[in-house]
Order: structure tokens, then sequence, then C-alpha cells
């Protein structure tokens, strides 16, 4: 039996082994997302055909999150599979034989073509009601509540599964500790549940996505209607003081709300979702998104940016500076520490003491640098005594592991995939040297992120060899606080590789510098009360 694997997202580990569970005598063989999603649908039915699949595989993150299931059933029964099965890492399994397939396409394909026309003219009108009521709209006078009475919602309606580890949910899980360490009280109106966060620790309203929608643009926007819909009524039955929504793509829940229950509208703006739209996620509908963000970024009370960068566009943009706060990311410093498992990670991988470890830590996304730090891998000296510890995984994991076989230095590296959020600290703390290699973005637009690994490094009072790039660059000081280098230069990654393997000293004084600034300046409750010191200064200068 012969089984061909797509992996669209979460882990490759992951889904092959949930494979060879179900089919343990299968052979698997992968087809990567690069090779088809470029296609037109006979190109992709005649690669896949190639393969001679009997079981067509699609491995997603989250059932519930990928739309196209019945597209992808019918792309495996067309191409020969007696069997075509959608699946995710949390036990969602949808499979269908290819007669069955067969049969029902035409009026799947026309329900789901019908769907989407109607949520797209809704969605229109909509959003031009949603545009004048929002230029209408005038200045408000706001409340002002002590810290122990103050009352926010946060949204989190990002159109993708938030089950997996990462920046994201590592800046949501950030925000909303701090909060509560502050005495505020905090309640969660979400479409999925958040990586690493105790539910149970707030009021938490969880509204499930529909997959429904022929197109992402579409899939989005029906989504939004749905969210918007219950999340406004959650919090018009105990309005808060503000309202504190993660902007999202095709995403108009917290404008919405904002104008119900007449509260501020507070925005997370981490960059422009046209710009990712047109060179990283593409989404389709792009001048319909920009009215989405200009929609938004009218509504806001306040919108809060995570650099200066950023800070930058949005006033080319016109937008109001006094709306405009810079709020980089930030760390639990009691959870980021030295010394909490590290040794026993080192045990546990088979790693020598006198071995150096540089780690990373991420999604494998585009701007991390990933196939940067694979070639500065393949340069070091064969006879040397390092190892790489990469933690995550994502898009470019596959061609990360071409990169290392080819060159031979594959048995360098332990990959460990995805992991808890809370078990990132032990790794960390089992290396020598932590490594942060991002590269430009691409369009020529200036480096708008604000990492969270790299203040997480910081705290783990470790050395760290990181890109000079952006805020990057502005957080970290070359020779006090890390080594600095240029963004895609392998061979200097490499020599500062090199030289911190080679000096102790300078590990240990890097680290420790570091350390210090995350706690003086980068703690997740800075972060929370810039946010809170916002909210008061708007509501007294509202009541003069």
């Amino acid at each position: 039996m012969k089984v061909v694997l797509l992996v669209l997202s979460g882990d490759v580990d992951r889904a092959r082994e949930a494979l060879r569970q179900k089919y343990s005598h299968a052979a698997i063989e992968e087809i990567t997302r690069l090779q088809i999603e470029s296609l037109k649908l006979s190109q992709r039915v005649s690669a896949l055909r190639a393969l001679s699949p009997e079981i067509f595989a699609v491995a997603t993150e989250r059932l519930a999150w990928q739309r196209g299931q019945d597209a992808f059933l019918l792309l495996g029964a067309l191409a020969g599979a007696g069997v075509s099965v959608v699946f995710d890492s949390h036990g969602g399994w949808h499979q269908e034989s290819r007669m069955m397939s067969l049969m029902r396409a035409p009026l799947r394909l026309a329900r789901e073509a019908m769907i989407s026309g109607s949520v797209m003219k809704r969605a229109a009108a909509e959003l031009e009601k949603l545009e004048a009521a929002v230029k209408d709209a005038a200045p408000r006078s706001y409340e002002t509540a002590a810290t122990d009475d103050l009352k926010l919602v946060y949204l989190r309606c990002s159109p993708g599964p938030a089950t997996q580890a990462g920046g994201a949910a590592s800046h949501i899980n950030g925000f909303i500790t701090g909060a509560l360490k502050l005495g505020a009280r905090v309640s969660l109106v979400t479409n999925d549940e958040i990586a690493g966060l105790e539910h149970d620790k707030l009021p938490t309203r969880i509204i499930r996505p529909e997959p429904v929608g022929t197109t992402r643009a579409a899939f989005d926007i029906h989504n939004n209607l749905h969210f918007t819909a219950l999340a406004e009524k959650e919090i018009e039955q105990q309005p808060p003081h503000f309202i504190y929504q993660r902007y999202a793509r095709f995403s108009w829940a917290g404008v919405v709300a904002s104008l119900r229950v007449k509260r501020p509208l507070f925005l997370e703006y981490n960059g422009s979702e046209v710009w990712v739209g047109r060179y990283w996620d593409r989404v389709g509908k792009l001048d319909l998104l920009a009215r989405y963000e200009q929609l938004n970024l009218n509504a806001a009370a306040r919108i809060f940016v995570v650099a200066e960068v950023e800070r930058q566009n949005l006033l080319r943009a016109g937008i109001d500076e006094k709306k405009i706060i810079v709020n980089p990311n930030g760390v639990d410093t009691d959870q980021f520490k030295p010394g909490i498992g590290g040794e026993e990670v080192r045990h546990d991988f088979g790693i020598n003491a006198d071995e150096i470890v540089v780690g990373f830590v991420g999604t494998f996304g585009p701007w991390h640098g990933v196939e940067v730090l694979a070639r500065s891998i393949t340069l070091l000296p064969p006879d040397g005594k390092i190892r790489f510890l990469l933690v995550g995984s994502g898009a470019l994991r596959g061609r990360v592991e071409d990169i290392l076989r080819e060159a031979g230095a594959a048995d360098r590296v332990i990959f460990t995939g995805p992991v808890v959020h809370e078990h990132v600290p032990k790794l960390l703390d089992a290396c020598d040297v932590l490594a942060s290699p991002h590269v430009p973005l691409e369009g020529g637009a200036e480096f708008f992120g604000s990492p969270t690994k790299l203040f997480e490094y910081m705290a783990m009072g470790k050395a760290i060899v990181a890109s000079r790039l952006g805020q990057i660059g502005e957080v970290l000081t070359d020779d006090e606080t890390a080594l600095l280098v240029e963004p895609g230069n392998a061979q200097q990654l490499t020599d500062a590789i090199l030289r911190l393997s080679e000096s102790p000293e300078l590990r240990e004084s890097l680290g420790a510098a570091a350390r210090e600034t995350a706690i003086e300046r980068h703690t997740w409750k800075r972060n929370a009360q810039r946010v809170i010191d916002e909210y008061r200064e708007l509501s007294q200068n509202r009541l003069r």
C-alpha cells in the first residue's frame, strides 16, 4: 500500500507517525506544498497521479481551520487514490472513498460557490456601513478605573489555529499574564484554544470556526461575520473598560464591539496583513483587505506596534501619531532563566559535556533565516565539537534538512519538532549559544518584527548571535549583550559561532548582560503596563 502525504501545516514527523499508526504496512511518500500550490488543477492532478497513490493524505494543524477539505478529497479521487483523507495532529480525521468524492463533488462545489458569493456580497454591504459609522463616530468620554477594578476583554480572531507554539501564542500569553499580574480583570474571546494558556484562570469564550468558503478570502470573511456576531453579544452582556484586539486579516470584530458598547478599541498591530498577503501568505482580494485594515486603524483609539519601524509605516499611511504607541514584545523572566533543566536535556540527547550547543527556536518561517543558519552549519570545520539544537518546525524545515544532508552535515543537528511552550526554557538552557539569524523582508520592506525569541534568549542568560536587523539591532548591543552579524551572511554567522565556542568568558559576560537588560526593560508585565497607562491617559484626556 502506498500513501502520498501532503503537509499543509503542522509537523511533518507527527503527520507521518499518525499515518504509520493507521496504515502500519504502508510506504509513505511526501509531496510538498511548494511543489503543487502554484499549479493549476489539471497540473496538480497530473503531479499527484504520477506518484500512483492508493491513499492520498492531507495533514493540517487543525481540521476545523482547514478550508477546501472537499476539494482536497476530490483532488485525491481525480488522481486515482482509492481513499483520500484530511487529518490533523489533534485526532481530527475526515476520510472518504474515491467513488463517494466523485459522486458528491458537483453538489458540494455548487453549494460552496453559492455560500461564498453570498458571504462576499453581505460583507461588502456591511463594510460600507462600518466605514461610515467609524467616520461619523464622535469622541467619547471614558470612565477611569483603578487597576484592581479594570476590566478588559481580549479578542483573538486570527484566521488560523492558535494551538501551535510560536511567537503569536507567546505574545497572547505574555500580555494576558502581565495584565493579570497588574490586577486587571481579563476575559478572553477567541476562535481557538491558545497554546500554553491556562484557560481556567480567566473567563474564556471560544467561538469555533466554520470550514466554509471556496477561497481563503471567502473563508476568512465568512468566519469574521460568524465570530463578530457571537463576540458582540458576549461583550455586550458585560461591557469592559476597553477592548484589546490582536489585529487579524479580514476582521472587524473589535470595531463592531467598540461601536456597540461605546468602549475604546485598543489594537495590537503586528504589521500590515496586506503586505503579508502580498509576499508571504497569498490570500487574494488585497484591495478589499486594505479597506478592512484601514477600518481597524481608523476605529482604534490606540494602536500598539512592536517596533519603531511599524510606527513610521503608520505615520506614512496618515495615522495620527498620538494614537500610535511602540510596545515591544517581552518575556517572563521567572519562566525563562538559567539552570532550569538544561543538563537533563543534554543527557537525554546524548550531548557530551565538552560539546558546544547552538540553539534556535522558531516556526521555520521565511523571515527566521533558517536557510542561512543551515548554510552556516555546513561551513563549520568538520572536526569541531559544535552541535545544533533546532526547536520547532514549519514550512522551511524540509529545505533546511536538504541543505544539511547534501553537505553531509545532518549529524550535527538535532531537530526536536514542535514542543509546547513550557518546555522551551529547559531546551534553551541546554544550549551554550542561541541564534537569531533573521533575514530582510521581501519587497524591500524594512524589518518590522519584534521576535519573542529574542527576549526569551536574553532572559536565559546565554550568549546570543543575531542579525543586525530592525529592532533586533536596537535591543541588542554588539559585543555587550550579543554578537551581531549582517543579515543573510552565513560566513559571518559561522565566524561568530566559532568565536563564541572558543571563549567561555565571552559567552558568560554577554549572557549576563543580556539577562540584566531583559529584566530591566523587557518583561510582559511592562508590556501590559504600557497598555493600561494609555487607557488611563485616554480616559483623563477625554474627561478634561
